[in-house]
């Protein structure tokens, strides 16, 4: 064989076995739980890959693989290409450094009575991101306050990023329940008469669940522990009662107690029925009674115009459904008072209009 020909051949051999270089991204820097491509030369070039982590080869022959990062470390990526002649380029590596994750808390579900504001506590991160945003005084920080009006529980989702950028997988969850409005009703302000004993009684609005009462003053009372005491007093005194559920949540109430000398009768001399809720109706003021015989409104012809005997019923100045006129009306009254004594008395009023 000539020179030339011996030239000719090894210049065949040169030309099948030059390929491009693979080309890596590299360094390259991702967060625990992404998916990311790598890539070398295109696809149409007719060549196969071998890509190795961390020297383990892996499952993709073509010029493009796909990894999921699963744990934080530092890893070496290589790839070799192998043309259709057999031609192997050289190895191509990168480093790619695998972040770590932040772990979220979103702190523990809680329970808040309903005048208390709420506030969640989450942690594990740097940045914060909490959804859905209804009734949060700012969703971008650990702790905002749940500012609502309305019991309920209410469920967020939290979000967190570490200081390298990299965000939770996976949301913690908290629920927030706003417990009912806790309100007790200590009773209509009322008066009697002297060591006339009362019936105290608190009455749960909302039905909440109280399990804990407390009177004070507890002068008078026969228990100032119990929702319903009873009071023996020889003069006027305000209760004010506190109420407490499981849930520690409190409510409390004033009753104002009037004590005259000796059970009695009272109507005032004057009313005024004009719908303003100020003196509209005439009716008995009773102190010490035990019940209510009668209580009977005359106009001046000496006609029954109102008839009662029911307690804190009263005339309202109409006759029919029509209102009268102004003038004189008189009443009479019979009772018995908390002794049973019968008391009786009788009277004058001035309806005005």
């Amino acid at each position: 064989m000539n020179n030339r020909l011996r030239y000719f051949l090894l210049a065949i051999m040169l030309h099948i076995c030059i390929i491009a270089n693979a080309q890596l991204p590299m360094p390259d820097s991702v967060c625990v739980g992404s998916t990311k491509r790598y890539h070398v030369n295109n696809a149409t070039v007719p060549s196969t890959y071998v890509w190795k982590i961390n020297s383990i080869i892996q499952t993709s022959t073509t010029h493009e693989i796909f990894v999921t990062w699963n744990t934080a470390g530092v890893y070496t990526i290589t790839v070799q290409e192998e043309n259709a002649n057999g031609c192997k380029g050289q190895i191509e590596q990168g480093v790619v450094y695998v972040l770590p994750i932040p772990t979220t808390n979103a702190g523990p579900d809680a329970l808040y009575c309903f005048e208390i504001t709420a506030r969640l506590n989450g942690s594990g991160g740097q940045t914060y991101e909490w959804t859905p945003s209804t009734y949060l005084t700012n969703p971008h920080i650990s702790n905002p306050f749940v500012n609502t009006s309305t019991a309920g529980t209410f469920t967020y989702y939290l979000t967190v990023k570490n200081a390298l950028g990299c965000s939770s997988i996976i949301k913690d969850t908290v629920k927030i329940t706003i417990l009912p409005k806790a309100s007790i009703f200590a009773g209509n302000d009322t008066s009697i008469a002297i060591n006339q004993p009362l019936q105290l009684n608190a009455v749960d609005i909302n039905n909440v669940g109280f399990v804990d009462y407390t009177w004070s003053l507890s002068f008078g009372l026969n228990n100032a522990t119990i929702k319903n005491p009873v009071a023996i007093l020889d003069r006027d005194r305000t209760y004010t009662v506190t109420a407490t559920t499981i849930n520690g949540c409190k409510a409390n109430d004033a009753i104002n107690i009037t004590v005259f000398t000796k059970a009695d009768i009272f109507v005032p001399t004057a009313f005024t029925p004009n719908d303003d809720n100020n003196n509209d109706m005439l009716r008995p003021i009773l102190v010490g009674i035990r019940e209510l015989k009668h209580f009977t409104v005359f106009n001046r012809y000496g006609e029954i115009v109102f008839k009662t005997s029911i307690q804190k019923a009263g005339w309202d100045g109409r006759i029919k459904g029509k209102m009268q006129n102004t003038g004189a009306y008189v009443w009479t009254a019979e009772a018995v008072d908390f002794k049973g004594n019968v008391l009786t008395r009788k009277g004058m009023a001035i309806l005005i209009k």
